[in-house]
């Protein structure tokens, strides 16, 4: 792509979301019809213009390293990868788990599982060492930081352990993988790719833990990228929207977790907290995120569209904001895409409002 297209394209981007800012005021007009006719226009041609410049590099096996493989976006990503041709190195916490044993079924040749626990500098070293011998002197292709774990709760309740716990995996488990393994990807120009969330943008009450740590990768990608442009690495961050019930974030081991959570948060808060809010906040906190994972979208394959395509496209985008859900647009997506045109108090509006 040349770069007075790639101008253009960011210029046609910029002023369809100005419009879009704009036709969501003809919804509070009544204009119903208008809008969906007009929204379904603007938030398809972009997508049909990126699609047409793809161009692919020469798949000859090249290195991939994934964190977080034990379920997920990963352990897809580490499947499809591993189908597509490339050698993959996937790093999975639990060494012995369903997930592992699961990728081991491969019979290509080229899937590594290996354990990672992307908090400890000692796994994360000792992975590397692996993956350096594997590959040799050439190098590996891309990094994907994919590991993450979920935390909910009001700030008056979340302890400051539950802070610096996720702070840990999704903040600094993401730089301290980076740092250790950009030596192999600069040997082939390669690339770093960077699982946020539509939450990397879109602020939202009960999320502090979970969407600061998001932010920060954004922004750590952001002057990564920068940083990468001499070394002829590319960048991308993947954001994906609601997909909260067909990732494994959610699933039973979660929940029970996220229930102990809800227990050492109580026991913890001070009696004028729990006052203020009331007993049962956090137990209806609970149910109302177990009920959102029936309007999740149940497949995870346009975030695999979006990862693969961050990996073998030759020109591929800085981010990729992914829709879920089960209906024919995601309301976070959405909400994030207009943020950086709309006042903020109308994105508090219309957070509330939406019940983002």
């Amino acid at each position: 792509m040349k770069i007075t297209d790639y101008v253009g394209l960011q210029f046609f981007e910029g002023a369809y979301m100005v419009v879009l800012a704009l036709l969501l005021y003809v919804v509070f007009q009544r204009c119903i019809s208008i809008f969906l006719i007009s929204l379904t226009v603007l938030y398809g041609l972009p997508t049909l213009i990126k699609r047409s410049r793809v161009r692919k590099i020469d798949l000859t096996g090249q290195g991939v390293l994934i964190t977080g493989c034990d379920t997920g976006f990963g352990h897809h990503l580490a499947r499809r990868l591993d189908g597509s041709g490339f050698t993959v190195y996937a790093g999975c916490l639990d060494k012995h788990g369903d997930g592992a044993d699961t990728l081991r079924t491969s019979d290509t040749g080229r899937m590594h599982v290996l354990p990672l626990d992307v908090t400890s500098d000692t796994s994360v070293n000792s992975c590397l060492d692996y993956v350096t011998k594997s590959c040799g002197d050439k190098g590996i292709w891309a990094i994907v930081n994919n590991a993450g774990v979920f935390q909910i709760g009001h700030v008056e309740f979340i302890t400051m352990k539950m802070y610096k716990r996720i702070t840990e995996v999704n903040q600094f488990g993401v730089v301290r993988v980076t740092k250790a393994f950009l030596p192999l990807v600069r040997k082939q120009k390669g690339r770093v790719l960077n699982v946020t969330s539509v939450n990397g943008r879109l602020n939202n009450s009960l999320r502090s833990a979970y969407n600061m740590t998001k932010f920060a990768v954004e922004s750590f990608s952001d002057i990564l990228r920068l940083e990468m442009r001499n070394f002829g690495v590319k960048v991308a961050v993947i954001e994906p929207g609601h997909y909260v019930g067909a990732t494994g974030i959610f699933n039973e081991a979660s929940q029970k977790q996220t229930e102990r959570n809800i227990e050492t948060m109580m026991a913890e808060a001070s009696q004028d907290v729990k006052n203020s809010y009331g007993t049962q906040c956090l137990h209806q906190m609970f149910q109302n995120l177990k009920g959102a994972t029936n309007t999740s979208s149940t497949t995870v394959a346009p975030v695999m569209d979006a990862m693969e395509d961050a990996i073998v496209n030759v020109n591929p985008q800085c981010r990729y904001l992914v829709h879920g859900g089960r209906f024919w647009f995601d309301k976070d997506c959405v909400m994030a895409s207009l943020t950086p045109y709309l006042p903020e108090s109308w994105m508090d509006y219309l957070t509330i409002k939406l019940k983002i």
